[in-house]
């Protein structure tokens, strides 16, 4: 399995799921998921914790499912803080939601279990969850804990804002004498941290109440949701705070999955240089392509040297998909330096020959002519394309070729040159190293054979 998929358990059977998209929403946190026949499945955590999940094709609108989706903090079902947050998990069953109000009752207070409760308002009746809120509400009074009861209405209130009843109630005079606290968010923090972090979108350009945010989530042990709000935060606060916290917690992940996660991230100078950072310590020689062409990171020479050679060993597949974006960026990566640019250039020349014709990669090396560079690896270029119709410059062709790693085309040309010049071991002693480099001992051993025969 990769690290999107996992396992659930649903009627005594194993279902594999592959994650789709998580969504962070106040306490909750959502996950979609779909198995092999393309049905939907919703899985809530509160939380650090997994509590229930529910195969649905469609989520109710105003469900509390539909509001995370809608205004929640998004990452891909790849990002490595869903596939974390799957692997910190013992095990997913899915149960029914009968029994989930059993099993949320062992291990919660009464108003966490109501609010975990309506995270289901899409899968079960709303009636069952509005009775629930009442019932505890009442029960709350009975035992005369009132600022219980009325943070069991602002609870209620804030999940389902035309309920008649939370409404009402919180307007009774009984409970006005705890309106106060909720006119002030550092209170609040102290006395109703639930609801609190419930009104994360009505201060989160408020410094100081975000800071106790993450404070919190410290407290609590929820790395997932101070790194999800962090990095939804470096979109408007890239302050040096944010980010020095920001790659202090992507410490905690695998090099892989930090590399990830910048990658996510907005591509501010300081985060762009720890991806250079964190790239050059990995052979991952296909994203330095991806990095150095989708950002606009300017390496030190030193760091250009190790570029260069992760060019040299990255697919040839990956460096042609830059044949567009490549040219401009190699002119401003060179600094003017034409010797440098050369080394920049013949890795994708070399990559450019598995896949274009010559004529499309002279084109290509037009944009450097024009900047009044005249590279060395052009005029071989053009070299081989005038020798490509001439028989008698077919073994220097091979030469080139060999030179541009292209040997399967250099094979062609060599074996011309044994049939224009049969008694010349110079073709032959090529053919002999060339299939033994493509690992065709049978070809490789009858000319090594042939060129003893030769050289008595």
């Amino acid at each position: 399995m990769t690290d999107m998929q996992f396992q659930v358990q649903m009627n005594k059977k194993k279902i594999r799921l592959t994650a789709a998209q998580l969504v962070f929403y106040k306490q909750s946190k959502v996950l979609e998921a779909t198995d092999e026949n393309s049905n939907y499945y919703y899985l809530v955590f509160y939380k650090n914790n997994f509590i229930n999940g529910a195969k649905r094709n469609q989520i109710k609108i105003n469900s509390h499912v539909h509001h995370a989706f809608k205004n929640g903090i998004y990452f891909r079902g790849e990002h490595p803080i869903t596939t974390t947050l799957i692997k910190n998990q013992k095990s997913f069953h899915l149960i029914t939601f009968n029994q989930l109000y059993k099993n949320i009752q062992k291990h919660y207070s009464n108003l966490e279990t109501a609010l975990i409760f309506s995270y289901f308002d899409s899968f079960t009746k709303l009636d069952s969850i509005h009775k629930l809120f009442k019932q505890t509400f009442y029960e709350y009074r009975r035992n005369g804990q009132h600022f219980a009861a009325y943070q069991l209405l602002k609870c209620y209130g804030q999940a389902y804002p035309n309920n008649k009843f939370s409404y009402d109630m919180l307007h009774n005079l009984q409970y006005q004498t705890y309106k106060p606290i909720y006119q002030d968010m550092t209170k609040l923090y102290e006395k109703d941290p639930i609801y609190f972090e419930s009104s994360f979108p009505i201060f989160k350009d408020n410094q100081r109440l975000l800071e106790l945010l993450l404070q919190m989530y410290r407290k609590q042990n929820r790395l997932l949701d101070e790194l999800a709000v962090r990095s939804e935060l470096l979109q408007v606060h890239d302050s040096e705070e944010n980010i020095s916290a920001t790659l202090h917690l992507l410490e905690n992940f695998s090099l892989d999955d930090q590399l990830l996660c910048l990658r996510e991230l907005k591509q501010l100078p300081i985060i762009k240089e720890k991806r250079m950072q964190l790239l050059l310590t990995t052979e991952k020689t296909n994203d330095f392509a991806d990095f150095l062409f989708n950002t606009d990171f300017q390496p030190t020479p030193e760091q250009l040297d190790i570029i260069i050679t992760r060019f040299e060993q990255a697919d040839s597949d990956v460096l042609s998909s830059y044949m567009d974006l490549s040219k401009t960026r190699l002119l401003s990566l060179c600094r003017s330096d034409a010797r440098l640019l050369e080394r920049l250039v013949t890795p994708f020349v070399t990559a450019f020959l598995n896949h274009y014709s010559l004529d499309d990669i002279l084109d290509w090396l037009e944009a450097f002519r024009n900047a009044k560079f005249h590279l060395p690896i052009e005029r071989k270029l053009i070299k081989m394309q005038a020798m490509t119709e001439d028989p008698d410059q077919q073994f220097a062709l091979g030469e080139l070729y060999v030179h541009f790693q292209q040997l399967e085309k250099s094979i062609d040309c060599f074996k011309w040159e044994m049939e224009m010049h049969p008694n010349n071991p110079k073709p032959v002693s090529y053919l002999s190293k060339i299939y033994d480099q493509l690992g065709q001992q049978e070809e490789a051993t009858a000319y090594q054979q042939l060129l003893v025969q030769m050289n008595r």
